[in-house]
């Protein structure tokens, strides 16, 4: 009954469901310009009914109007629609869920959506974490659409120099490249499941760039500032929670989405959790600042909910952090608003893990008790944060030899 109703009555029920379940007016209002632009597509196309080409269509319309270049915000908000329309259509209800952000590609070629499954089981087989997976399926989605995109319909098509041509569009289109090294492995793995692809495993880079800089942190006084900040402004109680926690622990922004209810032992004052980097079990002592901003948040300010996770989004349908960007935000308007200026440093979980660090070193903790407090699984990662600190960094070094008459103090 729901594939006969027209697009144009969809979106109407969505949107209804959307005011329904307690969504903000201005965000109901993006998506219904959204969903005209949706609208407008199918219009050209003569279709009044939803279709899976039409979604996809839809999806790939993801350039700026006047320029052409590719607008991730764009991209998102179609995905976004598309999933509110079929989850509606086969369901019945309105999937809200942020986690399905991303539809899967519709590979057309019969060949690359088998390879796109048989990569699935092996990363699966492999007992990857799921960040690890998302970000393998992510690059080599891309690299199939290329594929395509340049016609191709089996794997034996594939040339010289069509990866190394990939490597550089998605680095103009997706990714910086800085951070696309940490993908890479993942289509190495594609290329080498298929005899005709393994050959050009020699296209990919060994390593992309990488900065390798004497780490940004925040002073004594910046830390004061902020802290004297969260205390004094008026807030909101998560937003002070998520704030304390980075700046008291060093926690890493996964972490911060990630913490349960249960992860808290009110009795011990204790926060147990296993991080979602490294697998391994950190016991954080919980101080009174931080502890009783959580307890402030949980009691009058979290929506009524009964999920697992701390932290929830503070719109319907109250769904967790689930995102490095929410704590970037949080972080960003706190320390921007305590009147700490970036001066080249980057915001976010990583200064503040860092700045945690520092301190300690600064307060001559020795460094397998900070490799402990931080979590690592390697102790000797912590030697990392001996370059946050020039002090700290020249008693580390030896002296130069002087010359024989200064020993004889000529």
């Amino acid at each position: 009954m729901r594939q006969n109703m027209q697009l144009e009555e969809i979106i109407t029920v969505i949107l209804q469901s959307m005011k329904d379940a307690g969504y903000a007016s201005g965000t109901i209002r993006i998506f219904r310009d959204k969903f005209m632009r949706l609208l407008d597509l199918a219009a050209k196309r003569k279709e009044t009914h939803y279709s899976p080409e039409l979604g996809q269509a839809f999806i790939e319309d993801r350039s700026y109007a006047k320029n052409k270049d590719y607008n991730h915000e764009r991209y998102l908000y179609h995905c976004r629609c598309v999933n509110f329309i079929e989850s509606y259509i086969r369901e019945g209800k309105v999937d809200w869920s942020v986690r399905k952000l991303r539809p899967q590609y519709l590979l057309s070629s019969e060949e690359f959506a088998n390879a796109k499954n048989s990569f699935e089981s092996l990363m699966t087989a492999n007992k990857l974490k799921t960040n690890t997976k998302y970000g393998y399926r992510r690059l080599v989605q891309y690299f199939l659409k290329y594929l395509e995109d340049k016609g191709y319909c089996v794997l034996s098509q594939v040339c010289s120099g069509d990866v190394v041509a990939f490597i550089v569009l998605v680095c103009r289109e997706h990714y910086q490249p800085t951070s696309l090294g940490s993908h890479l492995p993942g289509l190495r793995m594609f290329l080498r499941m298929q005899e005709t692809t393994i050959r050009f495993e020699a296209e990919l880079p060994e390593r992309t760039l990488r900065k390798k800089e004497i780490l940004g942190v925040y002073s004594d006084d910046e830390h004061d500032r902020i802290i004297h900040y969260l205390e004094n402004s008026g807030i909101s109680l998560k937003e002070k929670a998520i704030c304390l926690l980075a700046l008291e622990t060093g926690l890493r922004a996964v972490d911060l989405c990630n913490l349960k209810l249960n992860d808290i032992d009110w009795s011990h004052n204790c926060i147990h959790i296993i991080q979602e980097k490294t697998e391994r079990t950190i016991n954080i002592p919980m101080s009174a600042s931080f502890g009783n901003a959580i307890a402030d948040y949980l009691l009058s300010e979290r929506p009524n909910s009964d999920s697992k996770f701390v932290f929830l989004n503070s719109v319907a349908p109250f769904s967790p952090m689930s995102s490095h960007t929410s704590s970037y935000k949080i972080l960003l308007k706190a320390v921007t608003n305590a009147g700490v200026n970036a001066n080249g440093r980057v915001y976010g979980t990583r200064i503040t893990r860092h700045s945690f660090a520092s301190r300690l070193l600064r307060q001559g903790i020795p460094l397998p008790v900070i490799s402990e407090a931080l979590g690592h699984g390697n102790p000797g990662s912590v030697m990392t944060y001996l370059a946050t600190d020039d002090a700290k960094l020249a008693e580390c070094t030896l002296p130069l030899p002087r010359k024989e008459s200064d020993h004889y103090g000529q």
